[in-house]
């Protein structure tokens, strides 16, 4: 019985590393002195941005993960475990640990103009909420039941910036050795323009963002680490904690979303999985994923129910994804693209280099996308049936194909009927999408 535990304990730590920075690795591509050592950050700089009578347990807690340990709830409880009313943003404020004060006032500018009553209630399960110039990539971490949020999502001009530490997703090495590679974006459903804007700084194009061109970008990853927390501590455990013992037991006993969707509607092309854990987990190629096409894996990912490839990395990442497609659906309207390009060959290549060769829009349309979701939605807000499928697209819609060949940033701005012919939506410049690369590859 024991080992059966520890076997399910380590699994449940690994199967969080894709998004994971809290992973307990310490080799990476970083040099000597690095902050961040494959995703894990230093968290050397954080103090609580509001001091209480917690700041000391929650500073404690953010960090005991590095010794392995998981925090006690003698210590430091969940925001939501003894609180049946509504999350507000005071609540939230008293959790947060940041390296800068400049990030709580951008994150919390952000929450209030989002204003979504659904998102704060999902702030239930965490201890603490973690803002830090070393972090990417975000991640939740299931032994400090904490979120640690990547200030790229949060600068708002060229001060905030200068104090990130930059360096790239250490698992975007990962995918080198295919000839394809993933993509996905959320384009507004009239214009099908991006309803979010780019994470990077440049001088020229993208040197201020006002909280309102922050906003959906945070809402995004929001979704996806929150439905972490919510997945492996649902609400109706939340309810439940124990008095004394570590969080990490609880979330161990916990009933998993993730369980419940794998045990009733799993994904189930074998290509794709064993793809994902090369792509996301740098796992060994295999000849079986080297020798697949990009339209081969696209095939297999259309007759199956994941609404990204990312989904494929854990069950875990699975309802992230899932969750995260409604989310957005649900709040701005917006269509969730995927796509498989193929990869330019050429040192220096445009967003158009990458070339469609499968791909959907409104992939949430899709019945086994739909089901999926609704099973995830309804277990993490914890309401109706009825209710989650009043904010998904109708039954009746279906995704519709993407024009093949076609570069990626050529079709944004654009509608396309079922036979792949492109017209113009609306007037649209056909200059290259600043960030378009953030749509690329592995996700949070």
């Amino acid at each position: 019985m024991k080992k059966t535990k520890l076997a399910v304990a380590c699994a449940l730590l690994m199967t969080l590393a894709g998004c994971n920075g809290g992973s307990s690795s310490s080799d990476g591509p970083s040099g000597p002195g690095s902050p961040n050592i494959k995703g894990d950050p230093s968290l050397s700089k954080i103090y609580a941005y509001q001091a209480s009578e917690l700041s000391d347990a929650a500073l404690e807690c953010a960090k005991i993960y590095k010794q392995r340990r998981s925090c006690l709830l003698e210590k430091i409880r969940p925001i939501g475990a003894d609180k049946q009313q509504n999350v507000t943003i005071e609540d939230i404020r008293s959790r947060l640990l940041v390296s800068h004060a400049w990030m709580a006032e951008s994150f919390i500018d952000a929450l209030r103009e989002i204003n979504d009553q659904d998102l704060l209630n999902m702030f239930k399960p965490l201890n603490t909420i973690v803002l830090s110039y070393d972090i990417r990539p975000s991640f939740y971490h299931p032994s400090t039941a904490s979120m640690y949020i990547d200030a790229a999502y949060l600068w708002r001009n060229a001060s905030d910036w200068s104090t990130i530490y930059q360096q790239e997703d250490y698992r975007q090495a990962f995918s080198k050795q295919f000839s394809y590679d993933s993509a996905t974006r959320y384009l507004d459903s009239s214009t099908f323009d991006y309803v979010t804007y780019s994470n990077d700084y440049d001088a020229t194009r993208n040197g201020e963002r006002k909280t309102e061109q922050i906003a959906p970008g945070l809402f995004r990853l929001l979704s996806h680490e929150l439905a972490h927390a919510n997945d492996l501590l649902p609400p109706n455990d939340l309810l439940q904690l124990a008095d004394s013992g570590t969080i990490y037991s609880e979330i161990e006993s916990a009933d998993h979303v993730a369980k419940q969707l794998t045990g009733s509607q799993p994904l189930t092309s074998a290509l794709l999985l064993e793809a994902a854990q090369v792509s996301f987990h740098g796992e060994a190629m295999t000849d079986r994923v080297r020798q697949s096409t990009g339209q081969q894996a696209g095939g297999e990912f259309e007759r199956d129910g994941a609404a990204a490839f990312y989904g494929y990395s854990t069950p875990q990442e699975d309802v992230a994804m899932l969750f995260e497609s409604y989310m957005m659906y649900k709040k701005y309207k917006v269509y969730s693209e995927v796509a498989f390009l193929s990869v330019p060959q050429t040192t220096y290549y445009s967003c158009n280099d990458w070339k469609v060769l499968w791909g959907q829009r409104n992939r949430l349309a899709d019945a086994n996308v739909r089901d999926r979701a609704v099973l995830v939605a309804q277990r993490i807000l914890n309401v109706s049936e009825n209710d989650i499928r009043a904010n998904m697209p109708s039954s009746t819609v279906r995704p519709e194909p993407m024009p093949l060949g076609k570069g990626w940033c050529e079709i944004v701005g654009r509608s396309y009927d079922e036979s792949g012919e492109m017209r113009y939506a609306a007037p649209h410049e056909r200059e290259e999408r600043f960030g378009y690369l953030e749509d690329i590859g592995v996700k949070e």
